[in-house]
């Protein structure tokens, strides 16, 4: 497995046994030429790569320009390899050791402590998994971003 274009193309990366099943490297290729036609990879793109696994689809963004990624995994050896493919890169990738759902919670509630409505702070409580998604389109549908 490799990173396919980008400031860190043709690195390879790390993988654990078992854990995950990366997505080959010509289907991330495909994918990434179908959302390139879509998105400009700069730094003010922010990307979420949710059930992480290895962390190749963030890792891919951020090579190829985007400039603030967080990596979502819940399993342990898998935020590992995360954390070993963002050093074999040098690439600023965050990674959080968290279920989608409590880290997504988190991030949605932090981004709205600030916002006001009616003089009241917004107040966000998930529940379902659907509430959670929508939420993610939510987070990424600025211009600015997407979730992979």
């Amino acid at each position: 497995m490799r990173i396919i274009a980008g400031s860190a193309k043709g690195r390879t990366l790390a993988s654990p046994d078992g854990a995950t099943r990366p997505t080959s490297d010509r289907a991330r290729e495909g994918i990434f030429s179908t959302v390139e036609s879509l998105i400009d990879f700069e730094p003010d793109l922010h990307v979420l790569d949710l059930f992480a696994g290895t962390g190749a689809w963030g890792i891919e963004a951020a090579s190829r320009g985007a400039g603030h990624v967080d990596l979502v995994e819940r399993e342990s050896r898998a935020v590992a390899v995360c954390q070993e493919n963002i050093s074999r890169v040098g690439l600023p990738v965050k990674v959080h050791l968290a279920s989608v759902e409590k880290w997504l919670t988190q991030a949605i509630v932090k981004r709205d402590a600030n916002a006001e409505v009616a003089g009241d702070p917004l107040q966000v409580m998930l529940i379902h998994i659907k509430s959670i998604v929508n939420e993610s389109i939510s987070l990424m549908s600025e211009p600015t971003g997407f979730v992979a």
